[in-house]
């Protein structure tokens, strides 16, 4: 009778510290799906939670599942409301398109694709700049001209020169100038090539219609374009960014690496970097990002009805800088089209969705996707467009 009075305590005891962490898991869920609400001038811990939102709605749904398994349903309810709650962000990242819009006979023969890509200098960084050596960088290539995208939006497509001098391009130029006879870039080569004629935007608000390198918000890479293109019977102002880029040195890389081997060795010494060095980088990173979104929506404001904004925003859809790109009248392309979670960014193990196609106007998207192609740590989104008359 003492024994199973006892375990009847001990049983009760874990309930009970269960239950609590179970509402502490549930609050840390909704908080993160919020965070990017809020600004990370008022603090990054925000920020942060949003990186950590997937996996903490896949160890609360697990938790909600035990909870049921071992007869307390109930308490199992709690984590499902926190799910509820947090289901507008779901829908972000992980949408269940089972069908996307069928545009008509009419709408099809306006349809238009384009196609944004951080090429990563088309692999030159990693194996040189060499026409024959470098195969992965002209697979890249191969993979932009076969998709025959109308528009091609390009990021880092050449950090040190311009793209035209790559011995690895010369192959290729001839055929990128027959087929997209309107070329443009600028520096870091954020590049358009476009079947149809542009007007590159000059705003009073940046230097040559975006921040240049000598912008005081342009600290590191933060570069971006805008682009009045005519497509046939439309104009649609095009956006082409990239954020700032978080920073992380090959040592930080190669130490979140080791770190997800689980290795105890220099464990400790590999935690002291994550904690005073890769987070302090995010938050300086998610700030500046958040100055320089509100940059580009100013422009958005200023701009007619048809708008796409598209590039690498080093940041994730949960963000607040996404949010402040995105505002309350644009549609996000892979939300509308897409099926379940995705990742663009794939270096360092480092998996998150960092690349966006925004837009609004009097256009759908009726296919969103992501390819696994080319040598770059990112991978491309290409999105088709009909217009709705």
């Amino acid at each position: 009778m003492h024994i199973n009075r006892k375990s009847y305590r001990i049983k009760h005891l874990a309930i009970g510290i269960g239950i609590v962490m179970t509402f502490m898991l549930a609050v840390l869920l909704v908080f993160a799906a919020y965070g990017g609400h809020i600004d990370p001038e008022r603090g990054t811990v925000f920020a942060l939670a949003t990186l950590a939102f997937p996996f903490v709605f896949i160890v609360s749904l697990m938790a909600a599942l035990l909870w049921i398994i071992v007869g307390q349903w109930r308490v199992s309810l709690l984590l499902f409301l926190a799910m509820g709650l947090s289901w507008p962000t779901v829908r972000v990242i992980s949408p269940f398109n089972i069908s996307t819009h069928k545009p008509t006979a009419k709408q099809d023969s306006t349809m238009f694709k384009v196609l944004t890509f951080n090429v990563m200098n088309f692999n030159v960084m990693k194996v040189g700049d060499d026409s024959v050596g470098n195969k992965q960088g002209q697979a890249t290539v191969n993979y932009i001209l076969n998709q025959d995208a109308d528009v091609v939006l390009l990021q880092e497509a050449s950090l040190n020169a311009d793209y035209n001098d790559l011995k690895l391009m010369k192959p290729y130029m001839k055929e990128i100038k027959k087929k997209y006879p309107y070329r443009d870039h600028g520096y870091h080569d954020q590049i358009i090539w476009s079947k149809h004629p542009y007007t590159k935007v000059e705003d009073p608000a940046v230097k040559e219609g975006f921040a240049a390198p000598d912008d005081p918000v342009n600290s590191y890479h933060f570069y971006a374009r805008a682009f009045d293109v005519l497509v046939p019977g439309h104009t649609v102002r095009i956006f082409n960014i990239h954020l700032n880029s978080i920073g992380l040195s090959l040592d930080d890389r190669k130490a979140f690496v080791e770190m997800t081997d689980f290795k105890t060795e220099g464990s400790r010494e590999r935690l002291k970097r994550v904690r005073y060095t890769l987070i302090g980088k995010l938050g300086l990173a998610f700030r500046k990002h958040a100055q320089q979104a509100r940059i580009i929506r100013e422009v958005i404001d200023q701009s007619d009805e048809n708008v796409i904004v598209c590039g690498d925003f080093n940041d994730t859809p949960q963000s607040f800088a996404y949010r402040t790109v995105r505002g309350s009248d644009m549609h996000d392309a892979w939300m509308e089209c897409g099926f379940g979670p995705t990742y663009t960014f794939h270096g360092s193990r480092l998996y998150f969705k960092i690349d966006q196609v925004l837009y609004r106007g009097d256009m759908i998207a009726t296919s969103c996707h992501r390819d696994r192609a080319g040598s770059s740590d990112h991978y491309p989104l290409v999105t088709t467009f009909v217009w709705k008359n």
